[in-house]
Parts: structure tokens; C-alpha cells; sequence
């Protein structure tokens, strides 16, 4: 009868660099490693997930080896060495007892983050819920859907784009003024935002969930800014109605083109003023004629 094999050799768990994680769990297994340095298995795999480390199934050492995916990048918060015997990771410590509200937050934070650097394929709900220190169900308490959480980051930074925009015109105390400043604040609020308000728009289930809510609040700041070039400057109906529709579309395309990187701020803030003003000079004189 044979011997029994000796266990294998453990020693502390090491602290490592993702990349060089990435290369031991390519070339031994993690059950071997997990042994070699006293952690479960599960352990190791968990560490591997939050460090966003790719590794083989069980069965890639059993059969013809697959080529091994591209290591991504770091998650938020993530630089130089990891100890992974490290017994308190982000997951546990972040997870104080906050309200629904302030996790939500947390959410679409750590989303907007994700999406800023690696664009909008990246945050999934369990990438999200991991950045937070939330399990993917608890994510999926507060999002049911992937589309909920994205429709919400996107309606609160569309919200906060026109809340300073209107306070902004309200600082006005003629058209004109209010209408520099209107097209002030938007391209700057697009220079802020524009890039991931763009990239969540990209996504059909963001404009579908929206596309209500945008729709009444476009007509409704035109109807506001018809109604003040009629009542005020004396201005026709239609006039009114269609001018500000074509000014409008100016500063929308030049917000698209800053949001897209194509042009910069002061090109499109020039450009827009330059046409937006004096379109307004136009309508005005118009009015008064």
C-alpha cells in the first residue's frame, strides 16, 4: 500500500502586484496556490474577482489550455502591491448601514466612474456592487436592472446640468444677458458632464426610459423662452417659436461636439455666442419693427 502523499508545503500569503497575480494563477492552479498560501480557494478566487483578475476554471487544466484574455485595467482605488492575506478587504469595510437613498448614491457614483474611465460596457451590476462593497444582490435590491441604475445616473446628471443653467438665466436681467448665460453655463456643464451624459444616451435603453421626461422638459423650456420674447419684447408667435428652435439646436450641436471631444470649450463657447447673441439681436429688432 502506498503512502500517503505529504500536505504541501504552506507559506504566508504573499504580497503580489495584479500583474504578477495574473501570471501565477495562469500557470498553477488556484487550488495549488490556495494551499501553498493558506487560504481557501474560494478565497483566492474572491481576490481575484475584486482585483479584476482573470483565472481558468476547474476544468482548463484537465483539457486543451485556451488562450488566456488580456489583463484590464486596475479597478478605482486599486495601485501596486495587494496582501492577500489581508483578512479585511474593501468589501467588508465598506459595508457600514447607510439608507437606500445613500446607497443608490454609492451606485451611481462608483458607475460614473467606471463609465468615465472605461466606457459604458464595463459597469456591470456585479463590477458596480463590487467598487461599493455591496454583494450583486444587494445591488440588484436597489437597481432590479443594469437599465435602472444607468437611467438613474443619467437623469441625475441631466438634472444638475439644467438646474445650473437655470440658475444661471434667473441671474438675468434682460434677454440677452439671459440667454449668454443660459449658453455659458451649458457648454460648461457639458465640458463637466457632457462626456458621460454621451455615453450613457449611447445605450437605447437610456434614451427609451427618457425619452418622456426630456421630451416635456425640452418643450417646456421653449414654450418659457417663446413666451418671454412674445409678452416682453413684443415678438410674433411663430417667430419666437421657430427662432428659438433653430438657437437652440446651435448650442445643442456645439455641446455634442465639445462632449465628443471635437472642438474645445472656448471654440464653442465663442462660436455659440457669437450666433446665439446675435440671432437674439435679430429677433429682438424684429419685435420692435
Amino acid at each position: 500500500m502506498a503512502a500517503p502523499r505529504p500536505p504541501a508545503e504552506t507559506s504566508a500569503a504573499p504580497r503580489l502586484t495584479r500583474e504578477a497575480l495574473y501570471d501565477q494563477v495562469w500557470t498553477t492552479p488556484l487550488s495549488t496556490l490556495a494551499v501553498q498560501w493558506g487560504i481557501s480557494r474560494n478565497g483566492l478566487a474572491k481576490i481575484c474577482d475584486r482585483l479584476l483578475v482573470p483565472y481558468p476554471g476547474r476544468g482548463y487544466w484537465n483539457a486543451q489550455k485556451a488562450e488566456r484574455p488580456a489583463l484590464p485595467p486596475a479597478p478605482a482605488g486599486v495601485d501596486g502591491e495587494v496582501d492577500l492575506g489581508a483578512r479585511v478587504g474593501r468589501t467588508r469595510r465598506d459595508r457600514t448601514r447607510l439608507a437606500p437613498e445613500a446607497r443608490q448614491a454609492q451606485l451611481m457614483a462608483a458607475a460614473a466612474t467606471i463609465i468615465s474611465r472605461e466606457g459604458l460596457h464595463a459597469a456591470t451590476m456585479k463590477r458596480v456592487a463590487r467598487e461599493t462593497g455591496l454583494s450583486e444582490a444587494q445591488a440588484h435590491n436597489l437597481f432590479p436592472r443594469r437599465a435602472d441604475l444607468l437611467i438613474a445616473l443619467a437623469r441625475r446628471e441631466l438634472a444638475a446640468m439644467n438646474d445650473e443653467r437655470q440658475a444661471e438665466i434667473e441671474r438675468g436681467q434682460d434677454n440677452l444677458t439671459r440667454v449668454t448665460l443660459s449658453t455659458l453655463a451649458y457648454l460648461r456643464q457639458v465640458e463637466e458632464r457632457g462626456a458621460l451624459i454621451q455615453r450613457l444616451l449611447n445605450s437605447p435603453e437610456v434614451r427609451a426610459g427618457l425619452r418622456a421626461e426630456r421630451e416635456a422638459q425640452s418643450g417646456y423650456s421653449r414654450r418659457r423662452m417663446t413666451e418671454r420674447l412674445t409678452t416682453r419684447y413684443g415678438v410674433e408667435a411663430d417667430l419666437a417659436r421657430g427662432a428659438t428652435v433653430v438657437l437652440t439646436a446651435v448650442c445643442l450641436r456645439a455641446g455634442r461636439l465639445l462632449a465628443e471631444k471635437k472642438i474645445p470649450l472656448s471654440m464653442a463657447e465663442r462660436l455659440s455666442l457669437a450666433i446665439v447673441t446675435g440671432g437674439n439681436r435679430e429677433i429682438l429688432r424684429e419685435g420692435r419693427s
